[in-house]
């Protein structure tokens, strides 16, 4: 072998690695398995989130979020850091008054990285808790995928959804409530 066929082979290694480092990352992106909200029939961007483990209630609840463990039904919004559609939900919060039954869980790698995330929004005016790594959430609810809204009535999760758009997640949402 030559060297140019050699360095034509790393090159193609290289690519191939490239390729399916870009395809986990869509696969991230997108939930997986789970498929994107954006995807959804009807284009309203929310759909359920199957994979939650509805009834469950979590052993203990961040201080921040005590409020969820009885009482409502309320809104809880999973977001994450590293995600672009949470970056849309989390502005599109900008324009959402404060009513007392929403809350916000931020999923992030590092503290740094949800401070500031908190902060770039003005997520701080509603009740919220930095997950770290979504160990929280992801423990509690099973709910693994952002953005994504868990309905809580009575510190139990009685609905999940996978959504890109807060005003249509909420009108979705308002049928639950209104069920429960």
């Amino acid at each position: 072998m030559n060297y140019l066929t050699i360095i034509v082979l790393l090159l193609v290694a290289g690519a191939i690695v490239l390729l399916f480092a870009m395809a986990g990352e869509m696969y991230a992106r997108t939930g997986g398995l789970e498929g994107s909200p954006e995807s959804t029939p009807g284009g309203t961007g929310v759909r359920p989130l199957e994979a939650a483990r509805f009834g469950s209630r979590p052993g203990a609840w961040p201080e921040s979020l005590a409020q969820f463990a009885t009482g409502g039904p309320y809104l809880l919004l999973v977001l994450s850091t590293s995600c672009a559609s949470c970056e849309d939900v989390a502005a599109q919060l900008a324009d959402q008054p404060d009513t007392g039954d929403v809350g916000v869980v931020v999923t992030s790698a590092t503290r740094v990285d949800a401070a500031e995330f908190v902060q770039r929004h003005g997520i701080a005016r509603f009740p919220y808790h930095v997950d770290d790594g979504a160990a929280w959430v992801s423990t509690e609810f099973g709910v693994k995928i952002s953005p994504s809204a868990a309905v809580i009535k009575d510190g139990r999760l009685v609905s999940a959804l996978l959504f890109t758009d807060v005003a249509a997640v909420q009108a979705a949402v308002q049928a639950t409530k209104e069920a429960v």
